[in-house]
């Protein structure tokens, strides 16, 4: 009972709590307790893989749900962290109502994600991902510019598409099961159990449709710009959290579907899917990543390089599966580093331009020295956990013979390298008005710089040391999905 008490009662309270406080401070102290409760609570189920609650519900923590409550929680800890700083900067009439919605939105959001995480009934599951999409849409437009507000019709117009197509998914889920099983149940365990019985074309089609659903949410071309633009125009706090957390449940949810997929005839077919999705996601990223002209546009994109990778790894299973899912809670981790910082660099400069951006590492320092370590750690350089779970991927395309998608695996990921850095190189190094704004003190280090370089120190004694709770979790995902490693 503690444990459903940590996960989703007290994200209700508190969004209620909020809602009716008008003290920032105790929404602030109730949203991190909450925060932590719930991280306490998904770290639990995660190492010992107890279901809190009773067998036979819509409602269940499964493995795979305890790694991606953990990713959930443990982002949602940052950003309530980094929160109360940012709104303080947030000075003048014009942000006081976006002020007062942060603090129910940001809980609202968590109760939201936890829910998609931890319902296994698919119709039921379409309804709480649609949760998820009104949660953001007070913190998208926090700003309340035309840029905000056009960015957040565009997102909630292809995210309503997407969810139409999800639910002809699920439609087509529900008639693959007819006759074979009670479908008015359609739980995610019933249904894999008698999925070698499914029919298989419409399984093909439901798995099709919720990919195409599920790629507006994921941030997978061609469904991506609505997701790039909301990332790139909301608060660095939001960014970090829809980078870090919301990209991970929408993962989830493909993967419900590729649960009752991958113990038929279906899943090679299945994973020709992924693998294309992946691979022209990371094309299309390498172009925009190499034409981009803003640095908060440039994180969004590798934020479709990475879910790209994340893709293409699950479509190619076994060990790259496994990297997969390192892959995800590594890239939570470096884009709230990289978003804080890039929060930093915005209310410095007054601009989101790399161009306007000139010697970082001398009017912010520690900005600049986070910001470029940041980048070193989303491109993958060891030690540092996303090198690791990159490897992994190869690895397993390599043992699988994969030489074409192996090929434009390491083509676009030498793209993409040569670009980032040719973006960040020119913030860190390029001359440039060094001195401070009128007003303001030289930088010393802050809370923000702290929680940016834990969060990239953390994933390497994750990655090295490989610990029993995090992997043991891991292969028993990559075990159920019927892969050996």
């Amino acid at each position: 009972m503690l444990t459903i008490l940590a996960l989703l009662i007290l994200p209700l309270l508190a969004t209620i709590l909020a809602a009716r406080s008008r003290s920032a401070r105790l929404n602030h102290r109730v949203t991190l307790l909450v925060g932590i409760a719930h991280l306490v609570a998904s770290l639990y189920c995660l190492a010992t893989r107890n279901n809190p609650f009773p067998a036979g519900s819509w409602l269940a923590v499964d493995p795979l749900a305890a790694f991606f409550l953990t990713i959930l929680s443990h982002t949602f800890v940052l950003v309530a962290l980094y929160s109360p700083g940012f709104l303080r900067r947030m000075e003048g009439p014009t942000y006081d109502r976006s002020k007062r919605l942060f603090y129910p939105a940001l809980n609202f959001y968590l109760l939201a994600n936890t829910l998609v995480l931890v319902v296994q009934q698919f119709a039921l599951l379409w309804v709480v991902m649609e949760l998820t999409t009104f949660s953001l849409v007070p913190l998208m437009y926090f700003y309340r510019t035309k840029e905000s507000l056009e960015a957040v019709w565009k997102y909630l117009f292809l995210v309503s598409i997407g969810l139409v197509f999800l639910f002809v998914g699920v439609v087509f889920l529900g008639v693959s099961a007819h006759g074979v099983v009670d479908y008015t149940a359609f739980v995610v365990t019933r249904m894999a159990e008698a999925a070698p019985l499914l029919n298989p074309l419409w399984l093909k089609a439901s798995f099709i449709f919720a990919l195409v659903g599920l790629s507006a949410k994921i941030g997978l071309a061609p469904m991506h710009p609505g997701d790039v633009d909301a990332t790139s125009n909301a608060p660095a706090p939001v960014a970090a959290l829809m980078a870090g957390s919301l990209r991970s449940t929408a993962v989830l949810a493909l993967l419900r579907f590729y649960q009752v997929v991958a113990p038929t005839s279906v899943r090679p077919f299945a994973q020709k899917l992924l693998i294309i999705a992946g691979l022209l996601s990371l094309g299309i990223a390498a172009v925009f990543m190499w034409r981009n002209r803003n640095y908060k546009r440039l994180l969004a994109y590798s934020s479709v390089e990475h879910l790209g990778i994340i893709v293409l790894g699950i479509g190619i299973g076994g060990l790259a599966l496994l990297g997969a899912l390192l892959h995800l809670l590594f890239n939570s981790l470096g884009k709230a580093a990289l978003f804080f910082m890039a929060g930093n660099i915005h209310r410095s400069y007054g601009s989101r331009e790399i161009e306007s951006v000139t010697a970082l590492t001398r009017r912010l320092p520690w900005t600049g020295f986070v910001w470029g370590l940041a980048f070193f750690y989303i491109v993958g350089t060891p030690p540092f956990g996303m090198f690791f779970s990159e490897l992994f991927v190869l690895r397993e395309m390599v043992h699988c013979a994969q030489w074409l998608p192996l090929l434009v695996f390491l083509v676009m990921l030498m793209v993409i390298f040569i670009g980032m850095s040719r973006s960040v190189l020119r913030m860190l190094q390029t001359p440039g008005e060094a001195l401070q704004p009128a007003g303001q003190s030289s930088e010393g280090l802050n809370l923000s710089h702290a929680l940016g370089l834990y969060a990239m120190v953390i994933s390497v004694p994750l990655a090295l040391f490989q610990p029993a709770a995090l992997f043991d979790s891991l292969r028993t995902i990559v075990s159920g999905l019927g892969f050996q490693q």
